[in-house]
């Protein structure tokens, strides 16, 4: 029986719809992650650059079972790696053949002290969870990164920088922390007790010995007034200096470059957020009830469609304008919100392919020097075709505390770019020349790379970004004589010596 010419028009129009959904749907979800077989010993962080088959996978709940963890991996000659929420993308959390310690488990609120404004948590707690805890007492948090779903033992591992204008890096904000060493012993650690430990172990990407309980300052939590406007780069510098940096109302900024491929646009145009103190009054909107991620699959979609497609960056680019950053708006919002979704989104960014992965990458550069390094940036990016998904611009203050210091002795201007990068040999190759051009392009700058992430830059490149970096390995099997806590960034660079 054959069907009718409207049936069967129907019926192609049903079929095209739904060819047409299906497609749009790989936008938003990765199929081929639903059918993907999950091994608990292949190891990997979120990059998922340099999987390795690890021995095993301890959930950690507290400090006896992790001493009876290390002794256990002494006597049988394993290495242990410490892993939190695994964003730390240079193969930190894990090595062939050793233990894994999953610290999320270890994640209690010991203590909130609102007269002194302080908090005391263990290292796998996330920094929603602190929020969730510190809320409600009035308090915020002082210094965080760009997403609350990071450890706080993950974030002083990196020291972590965020928007605050005032306090940057998590070292600042850290009063003491216990840790537990490589021979078993828990050691207290702060600038006046087990000093060069301090400067070691934050920053020191878990090298060291495994963070327990942290003492933090927080500070209380009060409404904005965010603000976004719209500049060219090369007017930043002077309105930062003019209208941030010596504004004292002025608490937090984020700077977006543009990703719009046009090259009139290509991270050139900015847009500067800025978060000033707004005091209650009479018909101002504003709540401290804590927000959360909001139209996840709307942005996903968006999201996805950006990693294809030119014109979908362009796209992408005007709607954050106007959505995520509210240019040419103000809006109330307290310092908690300003530092978790939607602001500060993550969930939308879960991405799963079998041919590329998103990664981040950062370099710090002198304050002076923005304008000319940003013009090589840009000149890089086109000419190694990257595919650019997203960028910020933030402020960071000299701190020579950590013994891998990013800014010891300049102010900075980070620069963060998200790529999305083929899995492959030859893109991996690609993706590494690329890298080491834009670390060269720093230096030339008198700047550094960050070394939270991928393990693209050469062995001198480090050295030269971190002249303190043999020191600080040598400290290592000074204080860890068996090399016990490893990681795949360790086995890279640990026994390399500069030129």
């Amino acid at each position: 029986m054959s069907l009718g010419p409207r049936r069967l028009a129907a019926a192609l129009a049903a079929a095209a719809l739904l060819g047409v959904a299906l497609y749009a749907s790989t936008f938003v979800v990765s199929y081929s992650d639903l059918f993907r077989a999950h091994d608990p010993l292949l190891a990997a962080d979120v990059a998922r650059l340099a999987p390795a088959r690890v021995d095993r996978v301890d959930e950690i709940r507290d400090v006896a079972q992790l001493q009876a963890l290390l002794r256990e991996a002494r006597e049988r000659g394993l290495k242990v790696s410490i892993s939190g929420s695994r964003h730390s993308q240079g193969g930190h959390t894990y090595t062939a053949g050793g233990v894994v310690l999953n610290m999320r488990g270890f994640n209690r609120v010991r203590a909130i002290d609102t007269v002194a404004l302080t908090v005391t948590v263990e290292s796998g707690a996330t920094w929603d969870e602190v929020q969730r805890a510190i809320a409600p007492r009035g308090l915020a948090l002082k210094v965080m990164q760009s997403s609350n779903i990071f450890t706080v033992g993950g974030t002083l591992s990196a020291n972590a920088h965020g928007r605050d204008i005032d306090v940057m890096q998590v070292v600042e904000v850290v009063e003491r922390f216990q840790l537990l060493r490589a021979d078993g012993s828990v050691v207290e650690v702060s600038r006046t007790r087990n000093p060069e430990l301090f400067s070691l172990v934050i920053g020191g990407y878990g090298l060291y010995g495994v963070i327990l309980d942290v003492t933090l300052r927080v500070t209380r939590d009060e409404l904005y007034e965010q603000r976004a406007v719209s500049m060219d780069y090369t007017a930043f510098p002077a309105y930062f200096a003019q209208h941030v940096k010596a504004d004292s109302g002025i608490a937090l900024m984020l700077v977006r470059p543009s990703i719009d491929p046009d090259p009139d646009s290509f991270l050139k145009e900015l847009v500067v957020v800025t978060w000033r103190r707004a005091a209650p009054a009479a018909g101002r909107p504003g709540s401290f009830d804590l927000t959360e991620e909001e139209h996840v699959l709307r942005d996903k979609f968006f999201f996805g469609l950006s990693r294809r497609f030119a014109w979908a960056k362009s796209l992408r680019w005007t709607l954050q304008k106007k959505f995520e950053l509210g240019a040419g708006e103000a809006r109330i919002v307290s310092r908690n919100n300003a530092m978790r979704p939607p602001l500060a989104p993550l969930e939308f960014l879960e991405y799963h392919s079998k041919r590329n992965t998103d990664i981040i990458q950062e370099y710090y550069v002198p304050v002076e020097n923005f304008i000319p390094f940003m013009d090589r940036f840009r000149e890089i990016l086109a000419a190694g075709h990257v595919n650019l998904l997203s960028s910020t611009v933030r402020y960071v203050a000299p701190n020579a505390t950590p013994a891998l210091a990013y800014a010891p002795r300049r102010a900075a201007f980070a620069i963060i770019q998200m790529s999305n990068v083929g899995l492959s040999a030859d893109a991996q190759a690609h993706a590494e020349a690329v890298t080491q051009e834009l670390v060269d392009a720093a230096l030339e700058h008198g700047g550094t790379y960050y070394l939270t992430y991928q393990l693209y830059p050469s062995a001198d490149q480090l050295h030269r970004a971190y002249p303190n970096a043999r020191h600080a390995f040598e400290r290592k099997r000074f204080y860890d004589p068996g090399e016990i806590f490893t990681s795949q960034f360790y086995e890279k660079y640990g026994h390399t010596q500069p030129r």
